[in-house]
């Protein structure tokens, strides 16, 4: 599968904001503007589906983000599948109109080392909306609706859907509780969720959900998460159904 949209979007994205002046060149080159991210967890938890078969990962990724809203990025993992490890290429626009954030973005996710047997590389389209309710200070509550399409899903299943809510609640102490559910739907036949999924039929959905708390200690970001799906034995393993998974990263 070709990483064309990726590119093509990112393309499309910068001439809209391309940076006229040198002044505008030093704004977009700026070292804030890029940054990178490390983080160890155990388990890599993808939309309520193990993708490390309950074991840890390590991971870690680089991001562009230009001051017009155009970004870029790239971000790796292991996994238990496709050759042992999964690479993410993104690109998008992300601004805020009268309060409300929006990303439009394409995710191109790869597995170098799957010999295309079957062809497990694929992409999503991807639309986010958020809000911040103003008002609240350090509590901050905030809601998100996001939407996902891949028209040729992972393991070549033909088109898949993912539509997904979330919100978080500042705490004291520097704490934030947040949570989100998720439902995935395919209109293929076997697999989900990176590597997973149901046997037999002609297309399948299943929901998942998640609740956290995450806070910060001397630069590292932790968060505690416990993940639920409603399908919990795909394929006769144990890697969609409750799980607590710890996660430590650190933005560089």
């Amino acid at each position: 599968m070709s990483t064309n949209p990726v590119i093509a979007a990112a393309l499309v994205a910068a001439l809209i904001t391309a940076p006229a002046t040198a002044a505008d060149v030093e704004d977009w080159l700026a070292p804030a503007n890029f940054t990178g991210n490390v983080a160890y967890t155990s388990d890599y938890v993808f939309r309520g589906v193990s993708q490390t078969d309950s074991n840890w990962a390590v991971q870690g990724g680089l991001d562009y983000a230009a001051p017009a809203g155009v970004y870029v990025g790239t971000w790796a993992s292991n996994v238990s599948f496709g050759g042992g490890v999964e690479m993410d290429l993104y690109g998008g626009f992300a601004s805020e109109i009268s309060g409300v954030s929006y990303d439009v973005g394409v995710v191109y996710y790869a597995y170098p080392k799957s010999n295309d047997d079957p062809e497990m590389n694929y992409y999503e389209a991807s639309l986010r909306l958020g809000y911040t309710l103003p008002g609240w200070g350090a509590l901050s509550p905030s809601v998100g609706l996001g939407y996902s399409y891949s028209p040729d899903f992972f393991g070549e299943d033909g088109a898949a859907h993912y539509l997904v809510a979330d919100a978080s609640l500042g705490l004291p102490h520097g704490l934030t509780l947040s949570g989100e559910v998720g439902w995935q739907t395919v209109e293929g036949d076997q697999t989900t969720g990176h590597g997973r999924g149901l046997d037999g039929g002609d297309g399948f959905d299943y929901v998942h959900y998640r609740v956290g708390i995450s806070g910060s200690v001397k630069g590292m970001d932790l968060d505690l998460s416990y993940h639920n799906t409603t399908e919990p034995d795909f394929l006769g393993e144990d890697v969609a159904d409750g799980r607590l998974v710890f996660t430590v990263s650190r933005s560089l």
